[in-house]
């Protein structure tokens, strides 16, 4: 039989004394204490383990303000990755209603013929449905008012399903339209399935303000058979998302943003962030992505 659980809730006072008595060195119990007072001990918590010896013991070296910065480090590197992937995903909805647009038209996506399979099409236009009445953009509400149509036009549509939803458009979607909408980032289409899978798990994490530092990846992306560049990362680490990025921004022409270098400026800032538990290779920075 399994045990209740017992633990009782403590004040952030206790909390501090807590850490101190599992050998963390708390200088300023009152900041601390502040601090705990803003970010939930259970989420600190989760930057706890590089700084333990054993058993929920800290390390004698071992200081809050590591903690801290561990977590401002991963705080700032998740808001990166997520403004990041707003572009690729801004990129892909452009790219999936002009090309859908111009194959048949204003309502493409609701012509099974430029789809694969009938029951996802079916699922993906229920979902769609939903989220056009959950929607509560002033054109949405416009254009129904003013025209008699069952949907939106495709160019409206892409901009108010979810990025989940997005992706099951374009898993759908007919090879030759697929590899039309990646013609730029060269990529399979099968490849890029799976990576937007990744992407809007990454985008998740991001959104929900949850751990991305030294996250083994739930859902892994593939390897690109025709770009050798990734045969050497760890899918299951962050970092070869942060490649999958630079190499999609780079084949788009992203001009306004340079990941790579926001990257190295984040890791100047916080230079005891162990980059080896997130998948980073030894010269990551002379990595050539986009070749």
């Amino acid at each position: 039989m399994k045990p209740s659980y017992t633990k009782p809730s403590l004040s952030y006072d206790e909390q501090t004394q807590l850490l101190k008595s599992r050998n963390l060195t708390i200088v300023n119990e009152a900041f601390s204490t502040r601090k705990l007072q803003h970010i939930n001990y259970f989420r600190l918590s989760a930057y706890f383990h590089p700084f333990y010896e054993e058993n929920n013991s800290f390390k004698d070296s071992a200081k809050f303000e590591e903690v801290l910065q561990l977590y401002y480090f991963d705080k700032a590197f998740r808001n990166l990755i997520f403004y990041s992937i707003e572009k690729i995903e801004v990129y892909i909805r452009t790219q999936l209603a002009h090309t859908m647009a111009k194959q048949s038209g204003a309502f493409s996506y609701a012509d099974m013929d430029m789809f694969h399979d009938e029951v996802k099409h079916r699922e993906v236009m229920n979902t769609i449905k939903s989220e056009t009445a959950r929607s509560k953009e002033i054109f949405v509400k416009e254009y129904f008012k003013k025209y008699d149509e069952k949907y939106l036009p495709v160019w409206s549509m892409v901009e108010i399903i979810s990025f989940n939803t997005l992706s099951k458009i374009f898993a759908n979607l007919k090879e030759k339209y697929r590899r039309e909408i990646l013609q730029e980032i060269n990529i399979k289409p099968l490849v890029f399935e799976n990576w937007l899978h990744t992407l809007t798990y990454v985008r998740n994490i991001c959104a929900h303000h949850s751990r991305l530092w030294n996250k083994v990846l739930a859902i892994e992306p593939k390897k690109p058979k025709n770009q050798k560049v990734f045969d050497s990362l760890n899918s299951k680490k962050i970092f070869f998302v942060i490649a999958m990025i630079i190499f999609m921004l780079e084949k788009i022409g992203d001009e306004e943003f340079n990941l790579k270098n926001e990257i190295k400026n984040l890791i100047l800032k916080y230079s005891n962030v162990n980059l080896f538990s997130m998948g980073f290779v030894n010269d990551w920075e002379s990595i050539e992505l986009c070749r």
